[in-house]
């Protein structure tokens, strides 16, 4: 009997480095002897003559192939992109420049991304099938992008027991498939005190398992990858602290700052910042404080912003009655194009725009936007426009302009469901994807609709929680209540921008600015006018209440005159002639009567 065994490998990895590893035999088959056979099968010889280590016979083979025909093909190679100055033909000059071009740092640093970028493309090139049709006719290509579609790259799952809530997402700065994930529950005294304080760094390439695991002593609300290295991470805690993550060295924090010198409340959202060191960044929290850190030195913060904007501020009050008046952040935007600004969003729906070159909080907080009457959870200005803005808040996305203040230039519908989160294109900046709390995703163009969306794709079962758009603009990263993390691969319709759509998009930003300021005009206008006939009003019913005054006490007087002569003049008649004195006495009741009647006169007009 005849036992073979056949290896099996996937054709993408031929080539790779064997692993051997050390076990024990294995059984194969077990083939159990059978007596009964023994008697059948075999007959017994004397002598016997047997032969051993006999070699394998081999017997020749001849065959006809089809000749190959082969062709002489090439390309011609010219040297390019060297100096004017530098003679090809002299080969100290070329070593010499060559050695000069070696030396700089941006030519190393090119160097290192093209080689990875070509290794990549050299691996994938090795795994295609050269007998799978993977591109289509041009003609159905153009066809097929014309309607917005999306596919489902990966799904990441919490690897803890019990899971949690995603609250952030970062992409790895460096083009990578790295995306890191904190996990943590927000609900008030909800929290299970057997879940984990673990967050993750997953790899696209394999997302069923961590490629990493950041360990915390307490739960890690946002995570952030360092926008410089790759390999660095801040992350701020549920307790109020900030810590910082070297993945090269190990899974636990390198620093962490002090629960006295820190927030007093969960970290909401955290930014690096651009500066020489590439080791600072600021974070918010729902204490209404604003504090700056440096990755070199985490016991405190080098610079801290209470965000009170009372104007009855006293020096001498006490820092809890600040806190108490002040607004907490739920969110938080920061572009490095304009390094020293930045925005906040707040708990009661005012959104701050700061500077952080300012010595005081107002001019630290250069202007205020009203923009909802709840929490805005979030804003982010748009990566092409930077004077406007996108906020997330009562159930609706506004559009605003840093040149306007008192409202949107653009918004969209009100929504049946609560909207958790949103983000800008990378690439195409007239989309922008907004989050819902029914486990939806809404895909946003405004240059062809503004009150419906583009798409609407039906992501999980639960709530989504936050989104975070990929630099290149295809993917998305969008994670939920039940630990689960999806990125999203969007088509060419939401990726690749038009010629003329930046023009399109700055006329309509333009247009628009310039309508609600009008609206704003005239509504000043109309104010002031209000404002101008109200006084007016009352000044004319304060002189005619005056007026009446005025005549009222001449008219009582003339009265009190009139009434004294008369008592006067009866003084003066004798008293002998009744019939006079009756006449007289009848007279006095006639003037008191006329004094009655003027009297009542004098009500009926101050009436």
């Amino acid at each position: 009997m005849n036992t073979s065994y056949t290896y099996s490998k996937l054709r993408r990895e031929y080539g790779r480095q064997c692993s051997f590893v050390k076990s024990g035999p294995t059984v194969l088959v077990n083939v159990m002897p059978e007596p009964g056979l023994e008697e059948q099968m075999w007959s017994p010889e004397n002598p016997v003559d047997k032969s051993t280590n006999k070699g394998t016979d081999w017997s020749e083979h001849e065959a006809n192939t089809v000749r190959v025909e082969y062709a002489e093909r090439g390309i011609f190679h010219t040297e390019g992109g060297w100096p004017k100055d530098i003679n090809l033909d002299d080969p100290e000059q070329v070593v010499r420049f060559r050695k000069k071009a070696e030396k700089d740092e941006t030519y190393l640093q090119a160097v290192m991304q093209m080689s990875s970028l070509a290794e990549h493309y050299i691996n994938q090139n090795n795994s295609i099938d050269i007998y799978q049709p993977y591109f289509t006719d041009p003609s159905c290509q153009k066809m097929q992008t014309l309607a917005p579609s999306f596919r489902t790259v990966a799904v990441m799952s919490d690897p803890r027991e019990p899971t949690r809530p995603v609250q952030n997402i970062s992409w790895s700065p460096d083009q990578g498939t790295l995306v890191a994930v904190s996990y943590a529950d927000m609900r008030f005294q909800m929290t299970d005190p057997d879940a984990s304080s673990d967050s993750f760094i997953f790899d696209l390439e394999d997302s069923t398992t961590p490629y990493f695991t950041i360990e915390s002593p307490h739960p890690i609300v946002t995570l952030e990858f360092n926008h410089r290295d790759s390999q660095c991470l801040a992350g701020g805690l549920m307790s109020g602290q900030v810590a910082f993550w070297d993945i090269r060295k190990s899974s636990n924090y390198v620093a962490i700052s002090n629960i006295r010198d820190g927030h007093r409340d969960p970290v909401r959202s955290l930014h690096w910042i651009h500066s020489k060191t590439s080791t600072e960044f600021y974070t918010g929290s729902s204490d209404g404080q604003v504090m700056w850190w440096d990755a070199r030195k985490l016991t405190e913060p080098t610079e801290v912003l209470i965000l009170d904007l009372s104007k009855g501020e006293n020096v001498d009050e006490p820092e809890w009655v600040k806190w108490a008046r002040s607004h907490g952040v739920f969110c938080m935007d920061y572009d490095p194009s304009i390094p020293i600004r930045f925005m906040i969003g707040t708990e009661t729906g005012l959104v701050f725009n700061g500077n952080r070159k300012g010595k005081t909080v107002f001019e630290k907080i250069s202007s205020t936007y009203n923009c909802h009457y709840g929490p805005v959870y979030s804003v982010q200005r748009n990566p092409a426009f930077l004077k406007n803005f996108m906020t997330v808040g009562d159930w609706q996305v506004r559009i605003w302009s840093e040149d306007v203040k008192e409202s949107p230039i653009m918004w969209t519908k009100h929504h049946d469901v609560k909207l958790t989160g949103g983000a800008w294109s990378e690439s195409k900046p007239s989309v922008f994807y907004t989050t819902r709390a029914d486990g939806c995703m809404d895909g946003w163009d405004i240059l062809q609709k503004q009150k419906e969306p583009i798409l609407t794709v039906k992501v999980a079962d639960e709530g989504l929680n936050c989104i975070r758009c990929h630099e290149g603009g295809a993917m998305l990263a969008v994670g939920d209540d039940c630990g689960k993390t999806y990125v999203i691969k969007m088509n060419d319709w939401f990726v690749t921008a038009g010629k003329n759509d930046k023009a399109l998009l700055t006329a309509m930003f333009d247009r628009e600015t310039r309508r609600e300021k009008i609206i704003e005009a005239k509504q000043r206008e109309l104010k002031l006018k209000t404002k101008t006939s109200a006084k007016v009003d009352a000044t004319t019913t304060k002189d005619k209440h005056v007026q009446l005054a005025e005549a009222e006490i001449r008219m009582v007087q003339e009265a009190e005159k009139e009434f004294m002569e008369l008592i006067d003049m009866l003084k003066k008649q004798p008293s002998n002639e009744n019939n006079d004195n009756t006449e007289e006495l009848e007279n006095p009741n006639k003037d008191e009567d006329s004094s009655d009647n003027v009297l009542n006169d004098e009500n009926i007009i101050d009436q």
